[in-house]
């Protein structure tokens, strides 16, 4: 059985981990900007403005002795207890006091109640509600503990160093005063719940390993969007170098093969690059070149990082988080552009993008934060579509039929070969006219084929055609687009900026596909993004068929991210790998949908005994 101590040392380490960090050493010794400051204290309001919500989710979880400290911990969360107004009350005093406006205000509140959101919508490593609400109860009572141990050096701090008057601070003063109860009657209650579930110390050691390691109190109160929003550069001393780089080849046999009108494959051909630094941190990265899109083959691609990322890499210093985020999107064009000689590589954007992740997992887990922090949710979940390759009618009927049995709605069908009429005709009649069809040739017609196969399958009510054409008849995209009566998706025609500046000035499509692999990591695709959203053009994340749950997680937060989202790709994990390399299964449930990832760096963990096993081909490079 978990004793009350040690409890007591989990909260103890994890508050001790918070004191000695760099950003409240810098708040509490009065370094912090006048900027930063306030970000502290409106993230203060953020955290805590709906705490009694998630008070009254462990009060659910526990009906035993230790639920009346609790009960009564959430009436005084509330306002409904003899201690006097509820704490939120007391956080919009705190709001007003230290000189925010009404508007301002709004605007917390309403980021308070989206945290709320963002949270329930979160893949949690919890396989059941017992442990979901001891991860939960472990939080809110770590910050019951913290803020007794604090609150009074914070509220000093903010009086002394940035003229906040005292009076408006009394929201902390309270906490060092009560919570000091609240912590030790946290410790007995987590006692009693784990005492009621019959819950394992094992997993009580695992639960408050994954909740309050990585610097939790920082997460919250000093998050990576919010140093980017005022400035906070990290101090040199924190920057590290990259000391070893490795590059796996995989092989990963797929449950059935897939075909389009380019290629046919039965196994993955990812490659996944690994960072670690001195201190043994380390992220991954992944990426699938496609020699008939960018021009990069799986050698070329492993030869490009081998002789030119790497050194590259290893001559840098990068400092945690946002800024190797803003340093990679600054050097993206530099590093992804061709030689002269190289005349048949577009970009070497799957090189870049297998090294962009896996730095940015590197440096945001040093942060203590995740890509989503970087690129917050637009929604609270991201539904996909599924995507039938160039079978056989009959095969792709059955395929479509069980695709719609989960709740699917969205299908994509690959065309280009002798039967598309038929394959989409049999699809159609699996999957009745409840179901959106979309199509792609992967560029397999002239433009007068490609005319006259769209009118001849404009009885199947396609929602958009992709890549009709060649990558670079865009004349011809142009004519289909005016011509057939479907919406164009632009894919091979659109791997770099540039590209998407003339499909754009050009009028040739109404999609984007923007996938990371094929247009260069999550920096490039962001900047295309922007540029199809300023035009009107929309949006799909895709895929590449055979990634694995590294690159799915990072193309999962990018799609959660885009605020104009018209179709999702990927995600297929399991139901199409033999085997993935991450713990976490990425794959979509039900109809498509996958919840919001939002744990450290990518969000995903990887497996590395899999990714030993499943690789052909190993490279280790060192600074």
């Amino acid at each position: 059985m978990i004793s009350a101590e040690q409890i007591t040392q989990a909260f103890d380490s994890a508050t001790r981990q918070f004191r000695q960090s760099d950003v409240y050493q810098e708040l509490v010794a009065g370094r912090a900007s006048p900027e930063a400051a306030r970000e502290f204290l409106r993230n203060v309001f953020r955290t805590h403005f709906l705490s009694s919500h998630i008070v009254a989710l462990c009060f659910a979880s526990l009906p035993s002795k230790a639920a009346e400290m609790l009960r009564e911990n959430l009436l005084e969360e509330m306002g409904r207890s003899d201690a006097g107004k509820p704490h939120s009350a007391l956080l919009l005093e705190l709001a007003r006091g230290v000189g925010f406006d009404q508007s301002e205000i709004d605007g917390l509140i309403a980021d308070a109640r989206r945290r709320l959101a963002v949270f329930c919508a979160t893949r949690v490593p919890a396989s059941t509600l017992r442990e979901l609400c001891l991860a939960v109860l472990l939080e809110t009572m770590s910050f019951e503990f913290m803020l007794s141990r604090c609150s009074s050096e914070i509220a000093a701090a903010l009086s002394k160093h940035y003229g906040f008057a005292k009076p408006a601070l009394h929201w902390f003063a309270l906490h060092s005063e009560v919570d000091v109860r609240h912590a030790e009657e946290g410790v007995t209650i987590i006692q009693d719940y784990l005492g009621f579930h019959q819950a394992p110390d094992g997993l009580f050691e695992q639960i408050a390993s994954l909740t309050l390691g990585d610097n939790i109190f920082a997460r919250h109160y000093f998050p990576a969007g919010s140093k980017h929003r005022t400035g906070t550069r990290s101090a040199p001393a924190k920057a590290r170098r990259i000391e070893a780089l490795t590059i796996y080849r995989l092989r990963i046999p797929f449950h059935q093969t897939f075909r389009h009108a380019l290629h046919s494959r039965e196994e993955s051909d990812a490659v996944i690059v690994k960072v670690i630094d001195s201190d043994g941190g380390r992220g991954f990265g992944e990426s699938l070149p496609r020699s008939y899109v960018t021009g990069e083959t799986t050698e070329s691609m492993i030869a490009r990082i081998r002789e030119h990322l790497a050194p590259r890499v290893f001559a840098q210093s990068f400092a945690p988080g946002w800024e190797t985020f803003e340093y990679l999107q600054s050097v993206v064009s530099e590093w992804t552009r061709p030689e002269e000689r190289q005349s048949s590589v577009t970009a070497w954007n799957a090189a870049f993008c297998a090294v962009e992740l896996a730095l940015l997992d590197w440096s945001l887990r040093a942060d203590h934060c995740a890509l989503a922090d970087l690129l917050p949710p637009a929604r609270y979940e991201v539904v996909y579509s599924g995507v039938i390759s160039a079978d056989a009618p009959d095969d792709a009927a059955a395929l479509a039929k069980r695709m719609a049995r989960i709740g699917i709605r969205q299908i994509k069908v690959k065309v280009g070969i002798i039967d598309d009429a038929a394959r989409l005709e049999a699809v159609r009649k699996a999957v009745g006219v409840e179901v959106e069809l979309r199509a792609d040739a992967n560029g397999a017609w002239s433009a007068d084929e490609a005319i006259e196969q769209l009118q001849r399958l404009a009885r199947f009510k396609l929602q958009s055609i992709e890549q009709p054409v060649r990558a670079d008849d865009l004349a011809g995209m142009k004519r289909a687009r005016q011509e057939s009566g479907v919406a164009i998706m632009a894919d091979e025609s659109l791997v770099t900026l540039d590209q998407a500046r003339l499909l754009i000035e050009l009028g040739a499509c109404d999609y984007f596909n923007i996938r990371l692999s094929k247009n260069g990591g999550i920096g490039a695709s962001l900047a295309i993004a922007r540029l199809a959203q300023e035009a009107g053009v929309k949006i799909q994340v895709g895929a590449q068929v055979g990634e694995t749950g590294i690159l799915s997680a990072a193309g999962r937060t990018l799609a959660a991210h885009l605020p104009a989202l018209a179709f999702a790709e990927g995600s297929f994990g399991t139901w199409l790998l033999a085997e993935d390399v991450t713990f976490e299964n990425v794959a979509f449930g039900l109809g498509g949908r996958a919840p919001l990832l939002q744990s450290r760096g990518l969000s995903v963990t990887v497996k590395e005994e899999v990714l030993e096993r499943l690789a052909t081909a190993k490279i280790d490079l060192r600074r």
